[in-house]
């Protein structure tokens, strides 16, 4: 839950939106990339640099055992149809429930499932997801993983092993995988779980730098994004 701290630092961050997007932008040399994440951490990054969104990762969720799947063969996934089910068909059905998220718009893609979770109909949910992935640069993703919605250390190790060239993972603080891509929250002291990346997630990344690196695992990056 967010707290009131947290709804501060939300709003003014809007405002600081609003007045820096411009410079932000002009302090990136890549502004063609995509993001694949597990929650809405993407749509965040693209408005604070001003920019389209190039990937269809936004405004909704995942439960980690089907992030890592998409992870595993993103453009395979991209190329399967989205089809979509009612909660009661969902294999994540008791959590759905326990969360009141039954009326939310549930994707299948294969053998994974997608919980639309800021989209109002399944209508918009799908010609957004449609558009977006069509936007998809192949040959310059960003993965962004957190240790949410029942993630557990396999996971997190999972993530670690993936052969991508640039790869981040929120974790708490007190995490004790020793995950190299992993960046640690220290304004969650104790929890077990990430409860919200996207308010607070400028504080332990330098986004500039992840966004202009050639290589990223963590905070560990490495060279200068040069197109070709």
């Amino acid at each position: 839950m967010t707290s009131y701290k947290q709804r501060i630092y939300c709003k003014i961050n809007a405002i600081l939106d609003k007045y820096l997007v411009g410079l932000r932008r002009r302090s990136i040399s890549n502004t063609d990339f995509s993001i694949i994440c597990n929650n809405c951490w993407a749509g965040y990054v693209y408005r604070r640099f001003g920019l389209s969104y190039l990937s269809p990762t936004v405004g909704l969720y995942f439960f980690p055992e089907d992030f890592l799947k998409l992870c595993s063969d993103v453009k395979g996934y991209m190329e399967k149809p989205l089809e979509f089910i009612s909660y009661s068909e969902s294999k994540y059905k008791e959590i759905i429930e326990q969360r009141k998220q039954t009326q939310v718009p549930i994707g299948r893609l294969g053998d994974i499932e997608i919980i639309f979770l800021h989209y109002p109909t399944r209508e918009e949910a799908a010609e957004k997801w449609q558009r977006r992935a069509n936007r998809i640069n192949y040959d310059n993703l960003i993965f962004k993983f957190s240790k949410m919605n029942f993630c557990t250390d396999e996971h997190l190790k999972q993530f670690d092993e993936l052969d991508v060239r640039k790869k981040i993972c929120f974790v708490p603080y007190e995490c004790k995988s020793g995950i190299k891509c992993g960046i640690r929250f220290k304004s969650s002291p104790g929890s077990e779980n990430i409860a919200n990346d996207s308010i607070e997630y400028s504080r332990y990344v330098n986004l500039r730098k992840m966004i202009n690196s050639d290589r990223v695992c963590g905070n560990q990056m490495e060279g200068t994004w040069d197109k070709k």
